[in-house]
């Protein structure tokens, strides 16, 4: 019985088939990326995020109008601090310590600033007041969260 070198692959193929697959496959292992690189990503991202809601913020006229924006800008920003405090475990120790002091730094800010504008909120004097706690709010970022390296 006779088989035509058609209808059957041969060994070579076989094997050079799967030494293509497993040459492909090698560098695909090493694509993903550590859990420092992750947190790093999350911590940018989320830096980054709250440098631009508080452009937003700045960019608004203080009314009641604007008030739900506000809230909603405020809400986020603090749950990019959460995810910053969230991947902070994961970060080299240096940069760790470095990020946890910036974000305590913050979040005792903006904790500072919100406070500031509910308990001596007044209605003749709300415009003034927003606008001093939304440039303290962007002080706060400066002087905390924009140090921390980002590339």
């Amino acid at each position: 019985m006779t088989t035509s070198p058609c209808t059957v692959p041969s060994r070579k193929l076989l094997a050079s088939a799967l030494v293509l697959l497993v040459s492909l496959t090698i560098p695909l292992t090493g694509c993903g990326e550590s859990k420092q690189e992750q947190a790093t990503k999350s911590v940018c991202g989320a830096r980054s995020d709250i440098k631009s809601r508080i452009a937003t913020l700045q960019t608004l006229t203080p009314s009641i109008a604007a008030l739900p924006q506000i809230k909603t800008e405020v809400s986020a920003i603090a749950d990019d601090i959460k995810k910053i405090q969230g991947a902070q475990g994961d970060l080299q120790p240096a940069r760790k310590q470095q990020v946890q002091q910036a974000t305590q730094t913050f979040e005792q800010q903006l904790k500072s600033v919100l406070s500031n504008l509910t308990t001596n909120f007044s209605i003749s004097g709300a415009g003034t007041q927003l606008e001093s706690a939304l440039k303290q709010l962007a002080s706060s970022y400066t002087q905390a969260l924009q140090p921390i390296e980002c590339s």
